[in-house]
């Protein structure tokens, strides 16, 4: 139905695809330990809370505060790892959406009188037949 290029230009970007998406178990894992860092950040926040008050002579306003900057950091740094982690993952999807937009606008050029249903659902039999669905 399409010529053999797009198949092999479809069937490349969802490999990709599925490659990155694999790698996702390997993203969460990550991202749930920078979200069990954040929660012992709260839970040390609340200790300086509890002991930040008047009548509780552990800690000075100063020392709170310098506490707080500290954590403050330290919340920042974890910001910046998981952005760090992510942008890789989120620039490949981004590269995979392009390449997938470039491919439909060629075929759609090579193929102008071929229904986009049809060729869809030609590209997504092939997909199939590859093991990529």
């Amino acid at each position: 139905m399409i010529d053999e290029i797009f198949y092999q230009s479809a069937i490349k970007i969802r490999r990709q695809y599925l490659k990155t998406t694999n790698n996702m178990t390997f993203y969460q894992s990550k991202a749930k330990t920078v979200s069990d860092n954040l929660g012992d950040i709260i839970k040390r926040i609340d200790v300086i809370k509890e002991s930040a008050y008047p009548e509780n002579s552990e800690f000075s306003t100063e020392s709170a505060v310098g506490e707080l900057v500290k954590i403050l950091k330290e919340v920042e740094d974890e910001a910046k790892r998981l952005e760090e982690m992510l942008d890789p993952l989120n620039s490949e999807i981004e590269k995979l959406a392009l390449e997938e937009q470039e491919l439909w606008r060629n075929i759609k050029e090579k193929h102008y009188n071929i229904d986009d249903e049809d060729i869809i659902n030609s590209v997504k039999e092939r997909l199939i037949r590859e093991n990529l669905s």
